[in-house]
């Protein structure tokens, strides 16, 4: 995709956010056709913010309009659970080297709150296939809520030991993850609050 296709990318792509859940196709309209909240970003423009950030960065403009990432239904339920989806513009070198994925497209990179990388999906024989990128966030948040899991049991223990700092810690580590995990969140909290630690306390760690 040469840096004068970009900015039909980005049309592209605002067009297709702008169709409703009925497409028209063949004779007539297709329904239940979903598409993905993808968001371009711009160059020079911060990270979004969320507690895992996809970014998929297409090949080409004819790769991005035609890709099953546009459409794939698994995907739409990751938004509301604070993950969110960016398009990188093929240009954004910067952004591009900060993923590592130069040489790679197209390419699905995923990150954490912190920018760092924690997985990433590179295509088959230049299809990127939307079931390996779903795969890899079901993954991340299935070993992130098991480690949560393993706090919880933990913290605990860490009490009766006479450990109350480390006690404290690790419920707190769980509440910070209330927007992927709010029933682990709830019951952290309810923890925190009989050691006498008010969550106003914990949201401004």
């Amino acid at each position: 995709m040469r840096t004068s296709a970009v900015p039909m990318l980005a049309a592209a792509f605002l067009t297709l956010a702008l169709v409703p859940a009925q497409v028209a196709g063949g004779g007539g309209l297709t329904s239940n056709v979903v598409f993905v909240p993808w968001k371009i970003l711009d160059q020079g423009e911060s990270p979004p913010a969320g507690m895992l950030v996809l970014y998929w960065i297409p090949a080409s403009r004819n790769e991005f309009r035609h890709s099953e990432l546009l459409t794939y239904r698994p995907l739409t339920t990751y938004s509301p659970q604070c993950v969110a989806m960016s398009v990188v513009r093929v240009d954004d070198q910067k952004t591009i080297a900060r993923l590592d994925a130069g040489g790679k497209l197209p390419i699905a990179v995923l990150t954490g709150e912190d920018g760092s990388v924690l997985g990433s999906v590179e295509n088959e024989k230049g299809a990127l296939h939307a079931a390996a990128v779903d795969k890899l966030l079901r993954d991340t948040i299935t070993a992130r809520e098991a480690s949560l899991d393993r706090d919880l049991d933990d913290a605990p223990k860490k009490l009766d030991a006479g450990n109350r700092d480390a006690a404290v810690a690790l419920y707190r580590r769980v509440w910070e993850q209330r927007c992927l995990f709010p029933r682990h969140a709830r019951e952290a909290e309810r923890a925190l609050k009989k050691l006498g630690v008010p969550p106003v306390a914990v949201a401004a760690q």
